[in-house]
């Protein structure tokens, strides 16, 4: 199931969507859900870092006193990379400054008329059950990791691989853009991700998908950034026993 935010101070405005969210879910019969509605910023943070991802968020622009809707879609941005944010604004101009920040907003919906906002959020639905459809399988899954006190959502297909560092489950976290470190251990992940990936060393989970070679000479596992890990040999085994 894929849970669905509203976020708006305006009580009307979060029962009247809720209203029709729900109800163009139930229509479209799709796997979304369930439907909540929020009133702070800070409750949908704090909600969405206990949930899955991806999720969907309709998001008001404007919380007098708080962060603003734009700041808020950064801050959900961090944890859902891939979610959907529909806008729900008085202003009708805001697509140049979502597109500045990478927002990559479905939509911008202008309250005021029910007929038209049920129309919109129809639409957006719909898109987003394509495009759910479409995802290749393996494509949208997650890794959740906890690095002090943040919890990050890791969409597994930008995961080089992980790296047992020193004596300390200390691990290192290889993206393709990023590097991360913290505390765990590799059996735990080798357990989280499943088939997808290889205990190829001791110290090193690869990401089957971004294996671009093994040389069983050397012993390395070359990734498709041209970074390297280790091949053990109880690891070279069961490859050539594969092959």
């Amino acid at each position: 199931m894929i849970p669905v935010y509203i976020c708006d101070d305006e009580a009307p405005i979060r029962q009247r969507l809720e209203q029709i969210v729900a109800g163009q879910i139930m229509i479209l019969d799709s796997d979304m859900g369930p439907v909540r509605t929020v009133e702070e910023p800070d409750e949908l943070l704090r909600l969405q870092k206990e949930d899955s991802v991806p999720a969907v968020y309709f998001l008001d622009i404007d919380f007098p006193g708080k962060i603003s809707g734009l700041e808020l879609a950064q801050k959900l941005r961090q944890y859902d990379p891939r979610g959907f944010i529909v806008f729900i604004t008085a202003h009708n101009d805001l697509a140049f400054e979502t597109f500045r920040l990478r927002l990559e907003a479905l939509d911008y919906i202008v309250k005021g008329d029910a007929a038209s906002m049920t129309t919109r959020v129809q639409s957006c639905l719909e898109s987003i059950r394509e495009r759910m459809l479409s995802q290749r399988p393996g494509q949208g899954s997650y890794c959740t990791v906890k690095i002090l006190d943040t919890v990050r959502h890791i969409p597994t297909d930008s995961i080089l691989y992980l790296e047992a560092v020193g004596y300390r489950h200390t691990l290192r976290l290889h993206l393709d853009n990023e590097l991360l470190e913290f505390n765990s251990s590799l059996d735990h992940f080798a357990a989280q991700l499943g088939d997808g990936f290889w205990r190829c060393h001791r110290g090193f989970l690869v990401n089957r998908n971004r294996i671009r070679s093994v040389h069983l000479k050397e012993q390395i596992v070359e990734l498709d950034n041209g970074e390297t890990c280790l091949l053990s040999r109880k690891a070279k085994s069961e490859y050539q026993a594969q092959t």
